[in-house]
């Protein structure tokens, strides 16, 4: 089974166990059909009872956690579901799939190693280490040009991705 990292757990929200979350793809349809998730690294599932997606946050409700008292001990837990449930869309790509990604220019010479991305808002930032630095750039198609998440590659535009990034 290949477990895939969905979503984090923020907080409790409301009374009766509900969980918000942070997700690792913001396109909800890609967990649509997701009915069991995997807390942390635990091997055994729990069934998903409710989940919907509402101003940017996964909320769902597990069979396991039926107050609020449940919730707030599983802050920070990571949500995984199993691959062969997600629907993910040839354009869009998981981050843990990318993570760890050889970056190299049109040129085919090796520019670093992606160790993160993160979301700020407007659009997702990859953390490169360059140099022994890192450096955020904005995942935006003028600058990265391809991505092929199963052999772990990125290409991005030279001169566009010395002009966009930022020294962490």
């Amino acid at each position: 089974m290949d477990k895939i990292h969905i979503a984090t757990i923020l907080k409790p929200q409301g009374l009766k166990g509900e969980l918000k979350c942070k997700l690792e793809n913001q396109n909800f349809d890609v967990i649509k059909n997701v009915t069991e998730v995997y807390l942390n690294e635990k091997t055994i599932p729990t069934r998903v009872v409710n989940k919907s997606f509402r101003v940017g946050y996964l909320y769902l409700t597990l069979s396991m956690c039926d107050s609020r008292e449940k919730a707030d001990l599983m802050r920070n837990f990571k949500i995984y579901a199993d691959r062969k449930f997600l629907q993910i869309p040839e354009d869009e790509y998981m981050i843990s799939d990318m993570i760890g990604s050889l970056v190299y220019d049109q040129n085919g010479n090796e520019i670093g190693k992606l160790l993160d991305v993160q979301n700020y808002g407007a659009t997702d930032i990859l953390v490169i280490e360059q140099y022994k630095r890192e450096y955020l750039v904005p995942f935006i198609k003028d600058i990265v040009k391809k991505v092929n998440a199963s052999a772990k590659i990125i290409v991005v535009d030279k001169n566009k991705y010395d002009e966009a990034k930022i020294c962490e």
